[in-house]
């Protein structure tokens, strides 16, 4: 059980679970500091305004009554000096009837302060600046709250309109406290609708899972449900199905490598192995003697041949084939394959024929690219009539490309074969063809693609034949 929940915590569906909470987290406290401040910037900048404009008030009363103010005397209506005031700054008072501080100085002497003042008053530091200001004064003998203070200062009137802040404090901190017992509450909500869209997401990879673990070598025709989804989970399935596809093709390649190696390994091995044992029943002449060992000389240079192939496809396949480019003369590189092969049709009396139109240098590795030109001159004589010459020729293409042309008269090649030519192991059902492994053009084909190249071929049956080289 303790290791399932620990297995369980280690599993993408539970990190996508704690990202999403711990982003919805993050937004739940930005949005309630955001709130927050704005609430509490906003009442105390209404306060301010209200102090502000409270104050200027009061001001425009009192100034517009001044030579009565100065020149005042008590009579039936107004038996002191804070009686008239309080009847002059009356409408100033209702603009914010709640439990505002107010005091009036009349040449530092106060004239008017609420009731709720009582003798207590508000002394400022720099008594002579001209203007007015906001400031906050922490002092519980006014309010157990922190009060906040409009002063306004014309001569000869000295004006202070005060308010505590305690209604601001005491919304901030109940907006606080449901903040703080919500919080719980979009903790559990967050991690809940985390589990559910990751399960939800998840759950089509948990199908994916389940079918790749069904799918062996034995049934690698089989495909994975949901490519025609366009998110990340179709392209994610036509891959898995691209991979499983490019594995049956191998394991098709590697079973048809084993089943044409062991073939084409144990046709010479047989003979070899039934001329010595006939070799060995009696004995022989020594002419005799000689046929055979040059029957065995020639299935075993045959089988170096076919294994020397197999190593080579072998290498290609594992990426082993590190070219070594040298800039050569084309003309010389071609003249050296001619001289080297006109042994090969001897036998059936074909002469080669170069044509290199112009001397050109060429960058390739000149090993490689020797042997796909002569697997290609192989492969003419070889298919190619009797006193029928072989021509190579070269052609000079745009972008400094260079085309090499193998031509050869014979039976041709039939447009069915035409697309399987280069395939491995594909043999044509020719009597010429027998004794070969089928793996010469597609040797040439990699060597030409090693040298960013491409290989063509033109044949009609009965006429001429062309491969063509271009790099």
């Amino acid at each position: 059980m303790f290791n399932k929940a620990i297995s369980f915590l280690k599993t993408t569906r539970f990190k996508i679970t704690l990202w999403y909470t711990g982003v919805f987290l993050i937004l739940e406290v930005v949005m309630g500091i955001a709130i927050y401040l704005y609430v509490s910037n906003s009442m105390n900048n209404e306060l301010n305004n209200s102090l502000l404009y409270q104050a200027e008030k009061i001001y425009t009363f009192v100034k517009g009554k001044d030579r009565t103010l100065l020149e005042f005397k008590p009579d039936s209506l107004y038996e002191t000096q804070e009686d008239f005031i309080y009847d002059l700054i009356f409408d100033a008072l209702m603009i914010n009837p709640r439990k505002t501080f107010i005091q009036v100085k009349l040449n530092d002497k106060i004239i008017f302060r609420t009731e709720n003042l009582e003798k207590k008053e508000f002394r400022f530091k720099d008594k002579n600046k001209p203007g007015k200001e906001l400031f906050n004064i922490t002092n519980k003998d006014f309010a157990p709250n922190r009060i906040r203070v409009a002063h306004l200062r014309q001569d000869p009137y000295d004006i202070s309109v005060a308010f505590s802040t305690g209604i601001i404090d005491s919304t901030l901190n109940s907006l606080t406290e449901i903040y703080i017992i919500i919080a719980p509450i979009f903790f559990a909500v967050s991690f809940l609708g985390g589990a559910l869209i990751s399960a939800k997401s998840l759950s089509k990879i948990d199908k994916i899972i389940k079918k790749t673990e069904d799918i062996t070598t034995q049934n690698l025709n089989e495909i994975i449900v949901g490519e025609e989804s366009e998110d990340e989970y179709g392209r994610l399935t036509q891959k898995m199905n691209e991979m499983i596809r490019r594995l049956r093709t191998s394991i098709e390649y590697m079973n048809q490598f084993s089943i044409s190696a062991s073939h084409e390994l144990k046709t010479p091995l047989t003979i070899l192995r039934g001329e010595i044992e006939i070799a060995l029943k009696s004995t022989k002449t020594p002419k005799r003697y000689r046929e055979v060992l040059k029957s065995n000389y020639e299935e075993t240079l045959r089988l170096i041949n076919i294994v020397d192939k197999l190593f080579f496809i072998s290498r290609a396949d594992n990426t082993q084939v590190k070219l070594n480019k040298t800039k050569v003369s084309l003309y010389e590189f071609l003249c050296e394959i001619v001289n080297r092969s006109e042994s090969l049709g001897k036998e059936k009396n074909i002469q080669i024929i170069l044509n290199c139109e112009k001397d050109f240098e060429i960058e390739i590795d000149t090993t490689l690219m020797k042997q796909a030109i002569v697997n290609l001159i192989e492969n003419a004589i070889k298919y190619g009539e009797e006193e029928e010459p072989i021509h190579i020729k070269t052609e000079i293409l745009r972008n400094n490309a260079v085309k090499i042309s193998v031509i050869n008269r014979g039976e041709g090649i039939s447009e069915e074969n035409l697309e399987k030519i280069f395939e491995r192991f594909y043999r044509s059902k020719t009597p010429k063809t027998a004794g070969g492994i089928g793996l010469g053009l597609s040797i040439v084909k990699s060597i030409v693609n090693w040298h960013n190249g491409e290989i063509t071929v033109k044949s009609k049956q009965g006429e001429e034949t062309e491969f063509s080289v271009i790099i």
